[in-house]
């Protein structure tokens, strides 16, 4: 990106302050990105359209239409911001881990790792719910990130992140930190968009973290989360979901109306 283009994209969500090459400015650049950019699957659910890769296509799609999108899409856009700002950062293909007795996922989760005073650091804006919401640096121990605790152990062959609760710690991912080019990530995008029982396309998803809470849509379903308050209502129609998405989530975009809703 040039730098009218940085600017801009900086202006989108909301980052001011100094960009220091150290740990602290890649929790702000991720905090800034996760709290104003939805991660939504709207061009999968509404349209069944495989979302573009492109760095252009994604700042034309985010900061221009100020739109989301999935990891895919998410970590391609803000790798390049980090690149572009001075920070070296590459994708990794990441294996998501769901609850004890879920079934294994596939490598199918794009991520970033991304190099600050000379450390090495795993960052995401494209996970949301349990994932972290600021960087991860790649060594053993706890480390607390985003106001929650986090475990991360290196393996032979992969680093693995924990998460702890009241309950203990969960599991919530791992990978090997190694370089993966873009051009491997066009499958894998490919995949998670156009298989048939693929959730981003049976289901349409749009969540946004807040500083307080979040939002939440699941498909027809709406959660407002706020310092412990649960509000919620369905939608009926796609008049309904245009408003929905314009008011809680900045998104102007046209909801078909020859599918059924």
């Amino acid at each position: 990106m040039n730098q009218q283009q940085i600017d801009q994209y900086l202006e989108r969500i909301g980052f001011t302050g100094p960009i220091n090459h150290d740990g602290d400015t890649l929790d702000r650049l991720i905090w800034a990105h996760i709290s104003t950019v939805p991660f939504e699957s709207l061009d999968l659910s509404e349209y069944g359209i495989v979302p573009s890769l492109n760095v252009d296509d994604l700042y034309q799609k985010f900061v221009v239409n100020r739109r989301g999108g999935y990891c895919f899409e998410q970590n391609t856009l803000f790798g390049q911001l980090l690149n572009d700002l001075g920070f070296p950062t590459y994708g990794t293909v990441v294996r998501l881990l769901g609850p004890p007795g879920f079934p294994l996922f596939p490598y199918s989760h794009k991520g970033l790792v991304s190099e600050a005073e000379g450390k090495t650091w795993y960052c995401d804006v494209g996970y949301g719910g349990p994932g972290p919401k600021g960087a991860v640096e790649i060594r053993d121990g706890e480390q607390v990130v985003g106001g929650q605790t986090f475990r991360g152990t290196i393996r032979p062959d992969d680093f693995f992140i924990e998460r702890k609760t009241d309950d203990g710690w969960v599991n919530v991912l791992y990978f090997a930190p190694r370089r993966i080019e873009p051009i491997d990530f066009e499958p894998l995008n490919f995949y998670c968009a156009m298989r048939p029982d693929s959730n981003f396309r049976l289901k349409r998803t749009v969540n946004l973290t807040l500083p307080n809470g979040s939002k939440a849509l699941s498909d027809k379903h709406f959660t407002l989360r706020i310092d412990g308050t649960v509000t919620e209502k369905d939608i009926q129609t796609p008049e309904e979901l245009e408003e929905l998405l314009r008011d809680e989530y900045g998104i102007v975009m046209h909801i078909p109306r020859w599918k059924k809703f």
